[in-house]
């Protein structure tokens, strides 16, 4: 661990990307500001092709999994509202999962009070939708949230030196962070329509591909700032979401054409190409993947830290 914080926060990177990464996996550290970074968008999208590399073959397996064990997928219910469900799947998901769980990553006043009320909105919103607590209670109770909130704001920016916090949040950002990526995959598991109690049990693997892009997307957070983690879960979402439309879309426009009908097998041609585009984007991947693993190994004969 550092010795103190006001060290880094100017301290530019110094290594290989992907040896950067690993060390911070190692022992996550803490920083007041955000570090300065060189090419912060070139770094993102190339440790995003590593997540990607990862993350497709645990899709694959969740998806064999989750047809013996759910009974469907949450976005399944809008599916026929595409415009909604990219909407929502790329523009609001990903502001408000980051705010609840990156935002909290380094300390201010407003970064714990924010996410603290939004928290309290999901928690009461699930409540009254089980019918746990009447729904006339949801807004008197949102009143005294916003209030506490507003109330907890005040007092820690006026009250309570920033100073210790900043010191627990060194101590103990390596919980904090993981924690976080875990806790981010785990509410996923509301997405499927699981079929029994039983099949709980498999929620770790269920969830295994969350997990994988939270942990990402904490450190993002932590070396580049709050607004590239929304970037990047933002372009992960589009990449997932607009690609299942467009499939969706050809088929039905290439369905609906008796003369393409006559030539052509639609629903093999369109699947040739989007199988095509995942392959030419995993290979793109390998490659970048790969320079960033020779990188690394070159740094090995120079070694240094963060």
């Amino acid at each position: 661990m550092p010795p103190n914080l006001a060290s880094q926060q100017l301290a530019q990177p110094r290594g290989s990307l992907l040896g950067r990464f690993y060390r911070f996996l190692k022992c996550p550290i803490y920083s007041v500001n955000v570090p300065l970074q060189k090419q912060p968008l070139r770094d993102i999208l190339r440790l995003y092709a590593l997540i990607l590399i990862l993350t497709i073959p645990l899709a694959l397996m969740v998806s064999s999994l989750s047809k013996k064990l759910s009974t469907g997928h949450a976005i399944n219910d809008i599916a026929d509202k595409p415009w909604l469900l990219f909407f929502f799947g790329v523009v609001i998901a990903p502001l408000l999962e980051e705010i609840l769980f990156r935002l909290p990553l380094r300390y201010t006043p407003t970064n714990l009070t924010l996410p603290t009320f939004l928290w309290i909105f999901t928690i009461l919103s699930l409540l009254v939708g089980t019918k746990v607590i009447p729904a006339a209670l949801l807004l008197p109770l949102l009143c005294i949230a916003v209030l506490g909130c507003l109330f907890l704001r005040i007092w820690l920016k006026e009250k309570v030196p920033a100073t210790p916090i900043h010191k627990l949040y060194e101590k103990w950002i390596g919980l904090l962070f993981y924690s976080c990526a875990i806790i981010f995959g785990l509410v996923h598991i509301t997405n499927f329509q699981l079929s029994s109690g039983q099949a709980f049990l498999f929620t770790p693997l269920l969830v295994s591909p969350q997990i994988l892009i939270g942990v990402l997307l904490g450190f993002v957070r932590l070396k580049y700032g709050f607004w590239w983690c929304v970037f990047i879960h933002t372009f992960h979402n589009g990449l997932f979401i607009g690609q299942m439309l467009l499939y969706q879309t050809a088929l039905g426009a290439m369905s609906a054409s008796q003369k393409a009908e006559r030539f052509i097998n639609s629903p093999k041609l369109v699947r040739a190409i989007f199988g095509m585009f995942w392959l030419a984007l995993l290979s793109v991947c390998l490659v970048v993947v790969v320079r960033m693993v020779l990188e690394w190994r070159a740094e090995g004969h120079h070694p240094v830290n963060d």
